[in-house]
């Protein structure tokens, strides 16, 4: 509950709220021991199924991955992911440092077979509905394994999550045809082609950015420093369009009354656009659930993303996932 720009009031609201709904969850908390019982007493049933680990060390947004491997062994981040590699805790949320959470998670956690690094996978709204995309940070070096790892890890999330059959996966290219994109994105397309012939990976082929907000496909495969990028300016233009649209609607009198007639529906757009709740990256490739919540959360994106976990433990996803790449991966070699 240290090193991160959001604070514990925060975190500690999110995690009642998700409880109220999940009422089987548990909890660990990481941190100082006086200061979240101090917080935490207003939240009676968070109290409850809560154990708290008390530790002051903590890792910076700024701290290196190679200087946190020999010094912060103490942290709360490192503590909380050795747990979950000991089976103490079945999943860990953190707020942190991104890089320090994926170094310590490849180290303790590491990754399921065959899968040679994990993804930061997470859902957006779309004109048709939700899609995952990935990857959103882990790997900023575009790699064509990677992309073809993150098309399976994407597509046994998306059937798994959405309930549906053969999920259809586009990859993110700078154009639709063939020829457009470097050597690795092109190398990726093929062989995905390859894989859609038996059938094991539905893919539909290039897809544009503006292609996502449309939901032309259950899943968008990128790199992670385009990915980031994309989550970036996504957040950006939610952000724009709801300051224009409550500016709009404070304009006049006219307007305002428009707003009062219509205030149930626009809350509803306001919510389904909100960065503030969409915030949560799934890692996905790992032998257990690790879940990257933005470093500036409020409590209502913290209940979301503990509302994730919940619901990905509870559907036993890992050990879906893991069935679902091996099944892929032992067709590829016959």
């Amino acid at each position: 509950m240290l090193g991160s720009e959001t604070n514990s009031n925060d975190i500690l609201a999110g995690l009642n709220q998700s409880l109220l709904r999940n009422l089987n969850y548990k909890f660990r908390l990481y941190g100082p021991e006086k200061l979240i019982k101090k917080k935490i007493e207003k939240y009676g049933a968070l109290l409850k199924a809560s154990e708290i680990i008390d530790c002051e060390s903590y890792i910076s947004m700024d701290d290196k991955p190679s200087d946190i491997l020999k010094k912060k062994e103490n942290s709360s981040m490192f503590l909380a992911i050795r747990s979950v590699s000991e089976h103490l805790s079945d999943a860990v949320l953190s707020f942190g440092n991104t890089g320090a959470l994926m170094s310590l998670s490849l180290l303790n956690i590491k990754t399921l077979k065959g899968i040679k690094r994990p993804a930061i996978a997470s859902i957006w709204p779309n004109i048709a509905g939700e899609s995952i995309v990935l990857d959103l940070g882990a790997n900023t070096k575009l790699d064509t394994r990677y992309l073809l790892d993150n098309s399976i890890l994407g597509s046994s999330l998306a059937s798994i999550l959405f309930k549906i059959d053969n999920p259809s996966i586009g990859l993110l290219n700078v154009g639709v045809e063939d020829n457009k994109g470097n050597d690795e994105i092109r190398s990726a397309s093929d062989s995905l082609k390859e894989l859609s012939k038996i059938h094991n990976i539905n893919y539909h082929g290039y897809v544009e950015g503006n292609d996502i907000s449309i939901g032309k496909t259950n899943v968008v495969v990128t790199d992670g420093f385009t990915g980031n990028v994309a989550l970036k300016t996504a957040e950006g233009t939610a952000k724009l369009f709801q300051s224009h649209l409550n500016d709009a609607f404070r304009s006049s009198i006219l307007s305002k009354i428009g707003y009062f007639l219509s205030s149930l529906a626009m809350k509803s757009v306001k919510d389904r656009l909100d960065p503030r709740v969409h915030n949560c990256g799934i890692m996905v490739g790992l032998n257990s659930l690790a879940v990257k919540c933005h470093g500036q959360s409020e409590h209502r994106g913290v209940s979301y993303a503990a509302d994730i976990i919940y619901s990905l433990l509870e559907n036993n996803v890992n050990k879906r996932i893991q069935h679902y790449v091996h099944e892929i991966q032992s067709k590829l070699q016959d």
